[in-house]
């Protein structure tokens, strides 16, 4: 059967500024890496603190100075990788913050990739083509025929499927953060989309592991 759609029933397309991106993925590491850093960093200060002890009862027991300074080191090097990484992550997205977005919304999942069409503006969520979509039974499986068919011939595409993927999203106040577990994440924009499609937006991703920082 031909498929009637080419894109999701809500595809925006959006850039992200630097300083946004900056923003995201700060609040990405308090997230998912601050836990188990401050979790290492309790445990070397333990140590630390055991082997304090230690040298202060016998301060010629250079094996304990020794440990205390590698728990220091190991402390410390922990948290400035963190600003390495994010200095480094920043710098590499100055040469692509112009770049065009691609997001578009299925029933079960969303589709992100980066656009052909740079100087095209961005679009409304109902396209032209859309709005001329003949009816459609409801024994027909829309979202389901659409989805299998237009992303599956699609491999530019990164597709990120609600239900079966381990997807976390976490709402800040301008942008949504759509995280892989363990393989990547996405900044979504909240300024491409209007209030009525934020509210759509939400309801997808309550499909997900999802957790509303919106602080208004």
């Amino acid at each position: 059967m031909e498929v009637a759609l080419t894109k999701g029933f809500l595809s925006k397309k959006y850039n992200i500024p630097k300083e946004m991106f900056a923003d995201a993925f700060r609040d990405f590491q308090k997230k998912y890496s601050y836990p188990k850093n401050i979790i290492m960093t309790a445990i070397f200060l333990i140590i630390a603190v055991m082997y304090t002890v230690s040298l202060v009862r016998d301060p010629s027991n250079t094996v304990c100075m020794m440990i205390i300074v590698v728990c220091i080191f190991l402390t410390a090097g922990i948290w400035m990788n963190m600003l390495v990484i994010r200095k480094n992550l920043i710098t590499a997205v100055e040469g692509i913050e112009n770049d065009i977005y691609m997001a578009e919304l299925y029933e079960s999942s969303i589709a992100i990739s980066t656009s052909d069409d740079p100087e095209a503006e961005v679009k409304e969520s109902k396209t032209e083509d859309q709005e001329n979509v003949p009816d459609k039974s409801e024994e027909d499986d829309f979202f389901a025929e659409t989805e299998e068919a237009v992303l599956a011939d699609d491999p530019s595409r990164t597709v990120i499927d609600f239900v079966n993927d381990d997807v976390d999203v976490l709402e800040k106040k301008d942008y949504f953060i759509v995280y892989l577990v363990k393989r990547t994440f996405y900044v979504i924009p909240k300024q491409a989309y209007t209030e009525d499609e934020l509210a759509v937006l939400r309801k997808s991703f309550e499909k997900t592991k999802f957790i509303s920082d919106n602080k208004k």
